[in-house]
């Protein structure tokens, strides 16, 4: 089977199914790589607790937090049925403008954030719906975090460190909160 697509230069390439495997055969960057953190960004020694750092807060910068955890050192049985979840909560916005932030996770006992110790956990994107009621709109991001703990060897650890980091948009963003919980 073979396809055409436009590669990032828009450029028209030829791929078959089985090039999908290697993107040097696509001939395509993986953009993956610009969403990691740079290398020795703050020690975990001035990370705030969740409970210490003021809610409502404007993201007009890069938002690190030590959020505990409810629960910890689960067995396998309780992790199938409950899955641990990051929530951003009270995210209001200006739901005419396009907002990104990335999530970001590290494991608490790491000192400092480098590529090989943060994992990307997801995305928050509004895609502007041009009202002109000019109303804020207010919404909750979810992300299930268990198995990228377990890649983080984090699966023990009483807390985790989560980064906001702040993409496109965020000149008029509030977060309300940072929490996680559990879903069956």
């Amino acid at each position: 089977m073979r396809f055409l697509i436009y590669n990032e230069k828009a450029q028209l390439v030829l791929v078959k199914a089985r090039d999908c495997l290697d993107s040097d055969k696509l001939r395509f960057a993986c953009w993956c790589s610009k969403l990691k953190l740079k290398d020795g960004v703050t020690n975990s020694a001035e990370i705030p607790s969740a409970s210490s750092v003021v809610f409502p807060r404007k993201l007009d910068s890069r938002v690190r937090v030590d959020v505990p955890r409810p629960k910890k050192s689960r067995s396998r049985k309780v992790k199938e049925d409950e899955e641990e979840i990051l929530v951003i909560k009270g995210i209001e916005l200006d739901r005419n403008k396009f907002v990104k932030f990335d999530v970001f996770i590290n494991d608490e006992d790491d000192p400092v954030s480098r590529p090989d110790n943060t994992e990307f956990a997801g995305s928050f994107v509004n895609v502007p719906q041009k009202r002109s009621d000019g109303k804020r709109k207010s919404t909750v991001l979810r992300i299930a975090i268990t198995e990228l703990l377990e890649d983080l060897d984090a699966d023990d650890d009483d807390s985790v460190i989560v980064t906001l980091v702040p993409r496109a948009g965020i000149d008029d963003v509030t977060i309300g909160g940072i929490e996680i919980q559990f879903a069956s």
